[in-house]
């Protein structure tokens, strides 16, 4: 289903959370709080990315110049990267370019990848690879602007909490602000927590030739969200 929540949808809804929130008087909405938006949308993909990264993934072909492979713009975490016959290419460190010297590799330094120095089985210097990446959500530029295709619109409630506490934290003023601050994390701790298990849950029938065990902390990964300092509700 076709993504339709604006950026301005997300805003309405983190306004209505307090009475003491005047839409257009404590941010600005068109600079600051689209911002906000990007932000907490831009912490939910590398929140995906260190549970699922494949959920919010994508492909690029990238064309090797003189055996430099650009990293794709929007990786937030590749995952894999093959030459055009499907074959994998290795990513080996820089400091021991040997690792699998039977085996295309390449290595990443200063955000492009290069090719590993296995002269008979790298990629040749104008090959081009395709990288397969946990992505960064598209840029929001404007308050009509529709959040990334990707995006799942059943955890809009963590953008909107992550929206309303900027506004708690920015106007600051009195102990009901605070009182709001803490249930305004609880809640959107609560939805991360309901996110990492949708994405640790969402394809339960895949196989695999090796068991892998998977166990995620989600109390470690909350502060890569947003704004909020998860140990003020606590």
């Amino acid at each position: 289903m076709a993504v339709t929540t604006t950026v301005q949808d997300i805003l309405y809804a983190a306004y209505s959370r307090s009475t003491q929130n005047n839409p257009g008087t404590i941010a600005t909405e068109s600079t600051e709080l689209l911002s906000v938006v990007q932000r907490a949308i831009d912490g939910a993909y590398a929140f995906a990315a260190r549970i699922n990264p494949t959920f919010f993934a994508d492909t690029a072909d990238v064309v090797g110049v003189g055996s430099v492979w650009a990293r794709p713009e929007l990786a937030e975490s590749i995952f894999l990267i093959e030459e055009s016959d499907g074959t994998e290419v290795a990513v080996v460190p820089y400091n021991d370019r040997g690792a699998e010297a039977l085996k295309p590799s390449v290595y990443e330094f200063g955000q492009n990848f290069y090719a590993a120095g296995n002269v008979a089985v790298d990629p040749g210097a104008t090959d081009t690879l395709t990288f397969y990446f946990a992505s960064r959500p598209a840029t929001l530029t404007d308050l009509t602007d529709t959040l990334d295709a990707l995006w799942r619109e059943q955890f809009n409630e963590l953008l909107v909490t992550e929206v309303a506490i900027y506004l708690a934290v920015k106007d600051g003023a009195g102990q009901s602000r605070q009182t709001e601050l803490q249930a305004l994390i609880g809640e959107r701790n609560r939805w991360a927590n309901r996110m990492a298990a949708h994405l640790e849950h969402a394809t339960a029938n895949l196989r695999r030739r090796w068991g892998q065990i998977q166990r995620i902390n989600t109390e470690a990964l909350l502060p890569i969200l947003g704004f909020a300092d998860v140990n003020a509700a606590k």
